[in-house]
This record gives structure tokens, sequence and C-alpha cells, in this order.
């Protein structure tokens, strides 16, 4: 047996005890009492809280149907970003802070949302308001549709120069 084998059996065996397991793991099913003094209901589908910024119904789960119509044609499309070689998901989908001025930020702020309480796009990924208003809102994408880094694109056939989030909604109606 090589020392470095003698050396974890020896710090393994004089600091892990199966006791340490039994204590921890032994009442794992009973929970804690924080935990167990929560209140919830007993309804066996979740009840959404329309008012939530961090957890919200997503329209997409609604009305879903055994035999899915299929995709509908795509006509009059424009391109929202042009992307070069080094995209990350980090670049689609950001997980970092949300900025006051961003189309996420300002969704947080018609809420009332102070900027202090925006938190990140990670731990707001339950809401898919948020989420929608994060993808590409990545600070450093470099869309080449535009020439400035950041979360923009130019809409068409207007020729401004916006969010992307934004220039998508405007397609939308």
């Amino acid at each position: 047996m090589c020392i470095r084998d003698r050396y974890q059996r020896r710090v393994h065996g004089g600091s892990i005890k199966p006791e340490q397991f039994k204590e921890i793991y032994g009442t794992i099913d009973t929970g804690r009492s924080r935990w167990n003094d929560l209140k919830v209901n007993s309804d066996q589908i979740y009840t959404w809280n329309p008012e939530s910024t961090y957890i919200k119904e997503p329209p997409f789960f609604q009305n879903l149907s055994l035999d899915p119509p299929g995709f509908p044609t795509i006509k009059g499309a424009y391109c929202l970003c042009y992307l070069g070689d080094s995209v990350t998901t980090d670049h689609i989908s950001p997980a970092g802070n949300i900025a006051k001025n961003s189309p996420a930020g300002r969704y947080l702020q018609e809420r009332g949302v102070n900027k202090d309480d925006f938190n990140s796009y990670g731990s707001r990924r339950g809401n898919f308001e948020i989420m929608e208003r994060g993808t590409f809102a990545n600070t450093r994408i470099i869309n080449k549709l535009v020439d400035k880094v950041g979360p923009q694109t130019v809409h068409i056939p207007s020729g401004k120069v916006m969010d992307i989030y934004d220039a998508a909604d405007a397609y939308q109606k």
C-alpha cells in the first residue's frame, strides 16, 4: 500500500465515524422543526401566486394536448442576433445579477421590487417572465448586428437599436 493510501486511511479512520452518519441521516425522514413547522395547504396541485416575482405559472403548460398541432409556418421573421463562435450558455441564459435598466429589471420595478431586491437571474429562474427577458441579456454578448457590446439588436424595419427582448416583443405585436 502506498504512503498516500496509508495516510488517507489514517485520516479517515480517525475523523469519519459511522455514528456521524447515523446521527445525521437517522432522522432524515422526519426533518427538522423549522421544516416541519412550515405552513402548507393539502392541495395535490401547486397553488400559484400570481403576484410572485420568483415563481410564476408558465402559460405554455396550460391547455397541453396529447396531440400537439405541430409547428406553424414562420413568415416575415427577422434575425435578432448574429453571434460569433465564442457564445456560451451564460450569454444565452445568464445567471448573474439583473441590471436595473434591463427588460427584467424594468419588469421587477413595475411590480414594486426595489433594485436591492432584484437578486439574480438564477434565483428567479422559476419565473418565465424574468427568464424570457433575460435571454441574451449578458452584458458582454457581442451581437454583430449592432456596433456595441451588450444585449442589444436592431429592430427591422424601424432600424432602432433596442434590447433583444424588446425587439422580440415588438415582432410579436
